[in-house]
């Protein structure tokens, strides 16, 4: 059993790789277990990541179309944007959803790893204001036993012996119109997924 289709992520790099200095989010999890699923919690708790997805340096501050989420685990059910972006994206496609954020300050804003208080702003904090939610698909497809997308976007989900992965995907024909909409920060590739 696998299941092939095209699998959408934000990354933390301008289109051509070259300039890593773009921001990137973390969950908050605050010593509780996170929600399993986006539509299972009331709000996704956020704070900015003061590291680097792609080790060090620390990230930048510039925000692009997407943002991309630092700790990369098996909740990949969406892409963190623009609220303007994925209003656009809902309206244009089937299978989406908007999730709100609630923010957190990330400790390291005020304090350095040493312990000691910050006295510039933080690098890594976006050097603008931004609108951002969580988009993503709640129509789930199981790798395993595979159906046909009903939607464009959609989640496939597989159990492993670590618990449930997740991937946020579309169809080719939502690939493609994706694609044409030219957005930086964003990555649309056909994906298998062995069940």
């Amino acid at each position: 059993m696998s299941m092939t289709a095209y699998e959408v992520q934000a990354h933390g790099h301008d289109r051509n790789g070259d300039d890593y200095g773009y921001v990137n989010i973390m969950y908050r999890y605050g010593g509780k277990m996170p929600c399993p699923r986006p539509d299972q919690c009331e709000k996704m708790e956020v704070m900015w990541a003061d590291e680097s997805v792609y080790g060090p340096p620390a990230p930048g501050c510039k925000v692009g179309d997407f943002i991309m989420n630092w700790l990369m685990g098996s909740c990949n059910c969406g892409v963190f944007t623009h609220r303007e972006i994925a209003q656009r994206l809902a309206e244009t496609f089937t299978g989406l959803k908007i999730k709100e954020l609630e923010w957190f300050e990330n400790p390291r804003e005020k304090t350095l790893k040493s312990g000691k208080p910050r006295i510039r702003r933080a690098k890594w904090l976006p050097e603008r204001e931004v609108d951002l939610v969580y988009l993503y698909s709640d129509h789930y497809l199981d790798a395993r036993n595979p159906t046909p997308a009903e939607t464009d976007f959609f989640t496939v989900t597989r159990m492993d012996f670590w618990g449930e992965s997740t991937w946020f995907m579309c169809t080719s024909e939502a690939a493609e119109k994706l694609r044409a909409m030219d957005f930086e920060n964003l990555t649309v590739k056909e994906t298998a997924i062995v069940g």
